[in-house]
């Protein structure tokens, strides 16, 4: 089975084409709506046109998910969520239209989309670009809108992935690095030493077998760009990288959106 995620810019019409060619092939049991929640003329722009689209897929009551498509912090959360319930947790294929996203949003997808075995991109090419919006309360916003999605598009093309995608965390360690990435994220992204986080997880600092596990993991999430540590004197600090920021977030917006899709407004933050 497969879910459909539509990202909804300027043309909501073909992101319908791009959908219906999907469905000619696939059996689509979801459908994500996304749209910029800013508060300037692409949003404006954006939230019109997803309540186009919603209304042209009632059948297939999709979602609608509020992001800003130019944070990366926001895309990666809100993605990384959907993905984790739908492809980890419900072992469906997932379709990510990548049409009207902007560049940073589309750099952001394809990293995400790497974490994810049954992730597929793609783009419906239009016959044509440029332009520009006129002011929201213009007279002619409403006739500009109706004139960009006259647009027609080509056949759908998928982005090329490799089948192998990244393991962040060693055999055995998954929990304990993703309580430790969770937690300075909490605690506003870093830990004065290893004793502190040792705690703040729940573990005895005084235990030497414990310190040690700790140490390895920490070590491997350095490696990996998760984390780094700041040696001064004797101070140890562990303080979450910006990646670590956004994956750290991801993980708390996965389970939020586990527990209440409908009310997801990631984009909002």
């Amino acid at each position: 089975m497969v879910v459909v995620i539509e990202y909804v810019g300027f043309h909501p019409t073909m992101a319908l084409e791009g959908f219906n060619y999907i469905r000619m092939k696939k059996p689509i049991e979801g459908v994500y709506i996304l749209y910029d929640s800013k508060r300037d003329r692409y949003g404006a722009a954006s939230r019109r046109n997803a309540e186009k689209l919603i209304k042209k897929l009632e059948f297939f009551k999709p979602i609608k998910v509020g992001v800003n498509p130019q944070s990366q912090l926001s895309i990666f959360s809100t993605l990384y969520a959907i993905l984790r319930l739908e492809v980890g947790e419900r072992r469906r294929e997932a379709y990510v239209d990548i049409t009207d996203m902007p560049p940073e949003a589309v750099a952001t997808t394809a990293i995400v989309s790497t974490l994810f075995k049954d992730v597929h991109l793609y783009v419906v090419p239009a016959r044509e670009r440029g332009d520009f919006i006129p002011p929201p309360e213009s007279p002619k916003f409403e006739e500009w809108l109706e004139e960009k999605d006259g647009k027609k598009g080509m056949e759908p093309l998928e982005i090329a992935l490799p089948n192998v995608r990244l393991r962040f965390f060693e055999e055995g360690e998954e929990g304990l690095s993703i309580r430790i990435l969770s937690i300075l994220y909490e605690k506003g992204g870093e830990a004065s030493s290893i004793k502190d986080l040792i705690r703040w997880c729940g573990g005895r600092a005084t235990d030497s077998a414990t310190k040690n596990r700790f140490s390895r993991i920490i070590d491997s999430l350095s490696r990996k760009g998760f984390l780094y540590k700041v040696h001064k004197g004797r101070e140890r600090r562990i303080i979450l990288t910006e990646f670590g920021k956004i994956y750290a977030k991801a993980l708390r917006a996965s389970e939020e959106f586990a527990l209440k899709p409908l009310q997801l407004e990631i984009g909002t933050i």
